[in-house]
């Protein structure tokens, strides 16, 4: 699996050496900009915080196969991702300056997407900020610049989290599509969003003290193929076995077996002691074999004082009541409705994230929320480009449209339960009663027709020459987006694709 996804990179890096006509000349006032702007100037007054910086994953795997030369590394032409101090200003759309030159840090954030030329930004200020009145107004140091090199509408992430935020009560991050420019140079359109972060006013569950080594705290957790390069302490595995310690058979909805899916695990926010990682593994291995014996055995088991297990004394349990005490259900049927309609091809692999609160207001129980990352989703690349059938809950295609066996499984292990159907359909009723999809169309018609977009993608355009590459990502994109000239016609295809999807999940899960 992963030897498929490096060779994809490669791909990928050719082609982007061949082809890379992004004009550092390009230099549009800001002037002209009827989107917010946010300026970022470093203090060492150089772009190559921006330009250099690729993911260790990234680097590894170019120098394995001989596509990049050492000398590179060691003459700082290739580097790892880095803060650099800077100052952030920000100007809305009424041409107000709402901060001016805020001391911050910024680095590149990502790991694939760091091998374009535009890549994914992190801010992180010196006191807490807001910035264009996300999230309400509240302050917080840390914020997100996505780049949305991919995805050519711009709309994909931006649809799956107004999406989420439609109908779920799960935390979803605030986005808003900005311009940026670095040392007053045009960088083009980003999606300014929040970083998916323990904080009462983002994903609210306790957050450990400086030092506290107690294991009464909050984890927030991603499921992380590339979990392996964090440090030792944030990282840990789930063996996906039953009560017997023997690896469990997982069968999607169309009855095919699940033979590939990650095991390891990033601890999402800073921990002070191995022994926090040693509880949180042994806690999150522990419930998956009650999540798997009750879905799967009809037997029922749940925790002792210590986390480890022991037979149910409710003789009347039943497969849902099992569950339901250590899992957020709603939060995870509500989590799968959004990876459903998305079709993220990107859903076995990362960017998918869990938390628990064992605090003294916590209640122990696992929630699945905060979606991120979707812009190889909603059919941009060939997984479900037609938009039909069931895709979460079924076996997916590897990156490069292989077939092997992949599957999250989280989406996986209840989806054949007669009790989590029953709770899909039911939301999805509630979805079509608030006519959400004709609110994901009318966005992305907003953003089609409202000639302040249309000029600001003008202008990310003749910066990054991206748009009617499909070559720049190797095998990525199918040949319907990869056809589109402009944002709009990729807004367009995006559309069009949503209408047929939300058509197909209506007679799926009718």
């Amino acid at each position: 699996m992963k030897k498929n996804l490096f060779l994809l990179l490669i791909f990928s890096f050719i082609a982007i050496s061949c082809s890379n006509k992004s004009s550092n000349k390009t230099n549009f006032s800001s002037e002209n900009s009827k989107l917010p702007v946010i300026k970022i100037n470093s203090e060492s007054g150089k772009n190559d915080f921006v330009t250099k910086p690729r993911a260790a994953v990234v680097v590894e795997n170019l120098l394995h196969w001989n596509l990049i030369d050492p000398k590179d590394l060691k003459n700082g032409n290739i580097t790892d991702p880095e803060y650099e101090n800077c100052t952030i200003s920000v100007i809305n759309s009424e041409k107000t300056t709402e901060l001016s030159e805020i001391e911050a840090k910024v680095k590149v954030r990502g790991n694939w997407t760091t091998n374009y030329d535009k890549k994914p930004l992190r801010i992180k200020f010196k006191e807490q900020q807001n910035i264009l009145g996300l999230h309400e107004g509240k302050e917080f140091k840390n914020w997100v610049l996505l780049a949305s090199y991919k995805d050519w509408s711009f709309m994909r992430d931006v649809t799956a989290l107004t999406f989420s935020r439609l109908f779920s009560n799960n935390y979803v991050s605030d986005i808003l599509p900005v311009e940026v420019y670095i040392n007053n140079q045009y960088w083009g359109v980003y999606l300014l969003a929040e970083l998916q972060e323990i904080n009462e006013d983002r994903i609210n569950i306790t957050k450990a003290k400086a030092d506290y080594t107690g294991n009464d705290i909050g984890y927030l957790i991603e499921y992380d193929g590339y979990a392996e390069r964090e440090d030792i302490k944030n990282q840990f595995n789930i063996k996906y076995s039953d009560i017997s310690d023997k690896k469990v058979n997982l069968k999607d909805i169309n009855g095919n077996k699940v033979t590939e899916y990650v095991n390891c695990y990033t601890i999402k926010n800073d921990i002070n002691d191995i022994n926090q990682k040693l509880f949180i593994e042994k806690y999150m291995n522990n419930l998956w074999k009650i999540c798997y014996e009750a879905a799967y055995n009809n037997a029922f088991y749940e925790f002792d004082e210590n986390y480890d297990l022991k037979l149910c004394s409710d003789t009347k349990m039943t497969s849902y009541d099992c569950i339901s005490k250590i899992i957020d259900v709603q939060s995870l049927v509500d989590t799968y409705i959004v990876c459903e309609v998305a079709c993220d091809p990107d859903l076995y692999w990362s960017s998918f994230f869990m938390d628990i609160d064992f605090g003294p207001e916590g209640n122990k129980k696992l929630k699945f929320e905060a979606p991120w990352d979707f812009d190889s989703a909603f059919g941009n690349k060939r997984h479900c480009k037609t938009g039909n059938g069931v895709f979460a809950g079924a076996v997916q295609m590897d990156v490069d449209f292989t077939y092997t066996g992949c599957g999250n499984p989280w989406m996986m292990i209840f989806i054949n339960c007669d009790w989590f159907k029953d709770m899909i359909r039911s939301q999805w009723k509630n979805i079509k009663k608030n006519k959400i999809q004709q609110k994901l169309v009318k966005q992305i018609d907003t953003v089609i027709n409202e000639k302040a977009y249309q000029e600001a993608f003008y202008r990310d355009q003749n910066r990054w020459h991206n748009i009617g590459m499909p070559w720049v990502f190797g095998e990525e994109l199918n040949e319907k987006t990869a056809n589109c000239k402009t944002q709009k016609e990729a807004a367009l295809y995006l559309k069009n694709w949503i209408e047929k999807r939300f058509e197909a999940l209506n007679e799926i899960w009718k």
